[in-house]
């Protein structure tokens, strides 16, 4: 196994460098800062007993505002970023809390659930905080992209009126839209591949399916996780659009 995850890793960082040029030291260093957060920090306070909800929000909300600023330098395109991905991850977290505890879910999914919960872990806001965690990194790709081509738009063409700027990056925002959750439903769908083809083969109907918490959690995280990208989309191309035309923004320096 050992030479696979070496060799894969090295494939990885000659991409990078290849694609990313000197950028690729900016988003390595924010993915190793990433892992060391996950690894040392949100994942030893849950183990101690504190609410998997608040840990996200309370601690992965500054990483994830460190990871950017990492990734993109302290540049506008950072700032607008990081208020668009609070405000839209505040509403999300609201709406995963909803859903889970509507749908009556208790965080067993799976034989390793049930030693965390003797662990004496709560699972149902494990499942919480783990759809948060998910979707905060979701929205972040979907928002700087988004705020990044309004700059770029504003950049080639500073005299274009604000309705025009938020018309264009809208247009590429709903195909860049299109594309990812698409993407987002076949991730989650590989990652729950063995239940489908369990449900597939044994002929359960859809109400049994819809009634089985493994799979309906894993459609409640999909669910979410779309929603999040629909909304954040527009409010993130209207915010960084209205911002930048009053501050008559009209080029974008890349770090």
């Amino acid at each position: 196994m050992e030479p696979v995850v070496f060799l894969l890793s090295i494939l990885f960082l000659v991409l990078v460098f290849s694609v990313c040029g000197k950028k690729a030291l900016r988003l390595l260093a924010a993915l190793l800062f990433t892992i060391a957060a996950l690894v040392w920090v949100i994942t030893p306070l849950i183990v101690s007993g504190f609410n998997p909800e608040l840990v996200v929000f309370l601690v992965g909300v500054p990483i994830l505002v460190c990871i950017v600023y990492l990734s993109e330098g302290f540049t506008t395109l950072s700032h607008i970023s990081t208020v668009v991905v609070l405000l839209n991850f505040l509403f999300i977290s609201a709406l995963t809390e909803v859903s889970v505890l509507a749908a009556h879910l208790t965080g067993v999914t799976s034989t390793d659930d049930s030693f965390l919960g003797l662990a004496g872990i709560n699972l149902q806001e494990l499942l919480i905080g783990g759809i948060m965690l998910g979707t905060l990194g979701i929205l972040t790709e979907m928002v700087v992209t988004q705020v990044a081509t309004v700059m770029e738009f504003i950049a080639s063409n500073s005299e274009a009126s604000e309705k025009q700027i938020f018309k264009n990056a809208y247009t590429v925002g709903v195909a860049h839209l299109g594309s990812i959750i698409n993407t987002l439903f076949l991730v989650y769908a590989g990652v729950s591949f063995s239940l489908l083809i369990v449900y597939a083969g044994a002929g359960s109907s859809l109400s049994d399916a819809l009634n089985y918490e493994p799979l309906v959690s894993e459609i409640i995280r999909t669910l979410v996780g779309t929603i999040g990208l629909i909304t954040a989309m527009p409010t993130s191309t209207f915010l960084a659009t209205w911002w930048l035309k009053r501050q008559k923004f009209s080029g974008y320096n890349h770090p």
